[in-house]
């Protein structure tokens, strides 16, 4: 198309300047480098800035971006990268093949649908307030139903989450898994020993990944957000911080969620026909079955460094989950399916 354009400009130039053959049509000066450039047997089209003496290796570079941590928004890591590679890749384009990875990886993202209350908790730890007092909500993953009475404490101590977890165990029944963060508090000696004692799994978030949690990210807001709206009131009448939790808390459980088809929390999590209720011997059962599949998925792995392992699990009982018909897992970018269809065609 350039050529011809320029074909049909040069024959123009017989009767009117660059200028006028160029005005509302485009930049003088890039028709001029056009000219140069096709005159001189060069590419009419060049990458911009200077040229680099490396060759650009675009699989080397896609490899060293896909092993970047990315964030939503951001990529950790990119500034040690183009400085080892600029040499081969002009910065722009450096950027835009940042943006095109980390938005690959935002759609292969799966979002977990949990169909049973009871199937699995959610554990995290927040801070609150100027003396950054502690609390630690536990969530129902399936109904989002915040167990009542969280813990509030001026620090995050392990043995004392473990006692306040075994209190709601006894008090609310165990779930068959519990989600945490990969934090040393959440991953103490007795925090495990509560979960083999009632025997329930872990699922422990990816290092740096705090999506894989992010139901009780998502509950720890609204509780934040819940107590800034109640906060002048309870300072007024005198509350403390762990009463006004209490009753946000109750609060949020009694709120009509959309995703919950109009129902509140509590209504979902105590209805006998959807709360999944385990007895020990079925849980022995579930343990024995999930880490034997475990077992024999990690003497296939050729690496199997600690994250290696961790990762593998997260895929066997995700698995297993799948099979069970307790989740659903939906991709994020779902594949186009055409409209058209032919006289003998039909979506099934």
């Amino acid at each position: 198309m350039i050529p011809r354009l320029l074909a049909k400009l040069e024959q123009g130039r017989r009767d009117f300047t660059w200028a006028e053959l160029c005005y509302g049509l485009i930049p003088c000066a890039t028709l001029l480098r056009w000219r140069a450039r096709a005159q001189a047997g060069q590419p009419l089209i060049q990458s911009p800035g200077p040229k680099k003496d490396t060759p650009l290796d675009i699989q080397a570079i896609q490899q060293k971006l896909h092993e970047l941590e990315h964030g939503r928004r951001r990529t950790a890591g990119t500034t040690a990268l183009w400085e080892a590679l600029q040499d081969q890749i002009s910065r722009r384009r450096f950027q835009e093949m940042v943006a095109e990875e980390r938005q690959q990886q935002l759609n292969a993202l799966k979002h977990v649908h949990w169909l049973r209350p009871g199937t699995a908790w959610s554990l995290d730890t927040t801070q609150y307030g100027p003396a950054k007092t502690k609390i630690t909500p536990l969530r129902d993953l399936a109904s989002k139903y915040q167990l009542p009475t969280p813990l509030v404490a001026p620090r995050e101590d392990g043995e004392e989450i473990a006692r306040h977890l075994e209190r709601l165990f006894r008090q609310e029944g165990p779930p068959m898994f519990l989600k945490r963060d990969g934090g040393s508090p959440l991953n103490c000696a007795p925090m495990d020993q509560v979960l083999e004692r009632h025997w329930v799994l872990p699922l422990n978030s990816p290092p740096a990944y705090p999506r894989y949690n992010g139901s009780i990210e998502r509950s720890m807001q609204d509780l934040k957000a819940a107590l800034d709206a109640r906060r002048l009131k309870g300072t007024i009448l005198g509350s403390s911080l762990a009463t006004d939790v209490e009753l946000v808390t109750h609060q949020l459980n009694h709120r009509r969620l959309r995703s919950l088809a109009g129902l509140t929390p509590c209504q979902v999590y105590h209805d006998p026909a959807r709360r999944l209720r385990l007895h020990a011997a079925t849980r022995e059962r579930i343990f024995r079955e999930i880490f034997e599949e475990y077992w024999y998925y990690v003497q296939c792995m050729p690496e199997r460094t600690r994250y290696h392992r961790a990762a593998a699990w997260r895929l066997v009982v995700e698995t297993w989950l799948r099979r069970q018909g307790w989740i659903t897992v939906r991709e994020n970018q779902q594949p186009k399916v055409s409209t058209n269809f032919g006289d003998f065609s039909s979506h099934n």
